[in-house]
């Protein structure tokens, strides 16, 4: 099990412009990071993949979770590797490209790279993953997904689901095929649709604009191990009651104690008031 928490300090003076021109307003805050990447109390071993990165001025910030895809080969390899594209190149390439498209840049690398290790070796035929990616700059949060992992943000003592399900599934749904109480038991429900490594292209999305942040915010990504276990009410109580590291734990047990079927991985991010508690020395950590 992997166990993060640290404070990291931010403070803005510019004003970034998105694309549609509209000005987001710099805001003083501090994050409050938590995470957590267990294996769950049914699998042998914690193939999800895992990333907290800062960038090499220490102003901004990444977060990454990738998952296997269930019953593909070498799945492990294939988050390792995701994540890894992710923290080596994500930060160049924002030098050449807007957020949004660093993005998409860096997930479009890694899943050529994964799907051409796919090819040189049987072992490895079929593996893929899902990765889902937050990237928090000045003032603003910008991200990017492919398959069923999620991003949600709290705000207001509200939650949204900021991702897409790209799973057979939520297809169905979307085209209301089947109602919401349906989806949950659905045969098919894990079926994925899109992922990192599966095909020679890759469909993601992306934010459509950066995100104004605000104090209080909180973020929430997570894999399938967490939220099929765990409803959204849950997940918002439970982070806004306790601090990040703690909630992550808390997630985490209440979703083993639901019968912990699958690997669990969650990362909060809270958008906290500038206060006088002293910036901890941030370290990329992955899981090993």
């Amino acid at each position: 099990m992997l166990n993060f928490s640290h404070f990291w300090n931010h403070s803005s003076n510019k004003i970034f412009n998105s694309r549609t021109a509209s000005q987001i307003e710099p805001v003083a805050y501090q994050l409050e990071i938590g995470s957590i990447s267990d294996k769950g109390l049914s699998r042998s071993s914690n193939q999800d993949y895992i990333g907290l990165f800062p960038s090499p001025d220490n102003d901004d910030f990444l977060a990454v979770v990738a998952d296997v895809m269930g019953g593909h080969q070498a799945g492990d390899i294939a988050s390792r590797m995701a994540v890894e594209e992710i923290q080596n190149n994500y930060f160049a390439q924002l030098k050449k490209h807007s957020p949004e498209q660093a993005l998409r840049q860096v997930f479009e690398v890694a899943n050529v790279e994964i799907f051409s290790r796919a090819q040189q070796s049987p072992e490895y035929q079929g593996m893929g993953t899902t990765l889902v990616a937050l990237f928090l700059h000045q003032s603003a949060a910008y991200f990017a997904y492919t398959g069923d992992s999620r991003l949600y943000l709290m705000r207001e003592r509200a939650i949204q689901q900021l991702s897409t399900d790209h799973t057979l599934v939520a297809e169905m749904l979307r085209k209301k095929l089947i109602d919401a109480e349906q989806a949950k038991n659905h045969p098919d429900k894990n079926i994925i649709t899109h992922a990192i490594g599966t095909r020679e292209n890759v469909f993601l999305e992306t934010s459509d604009c950066p995100l104004s942040l605000q104090i209080g915010d909180c973020f929430l990504l997570c894999s399938d191990g967490l939220y099929d276990l765990v409803d959204d009410n849950e997940m918002l109580s439970h982070s806004t009651m306790h601090t990040a590291q703690q909630a992550c734990q808390e997630l985490v047990q209440l979703a083993n104690d639901r019968g912990g079927y699958d690997n669990i991985s969650v990362i909060l991010i809270k958008i906290l008031q500038e206060s006088a508690i002293s910036q901890n020395t941030a370290t990329p950590i992955t899981r090993a």
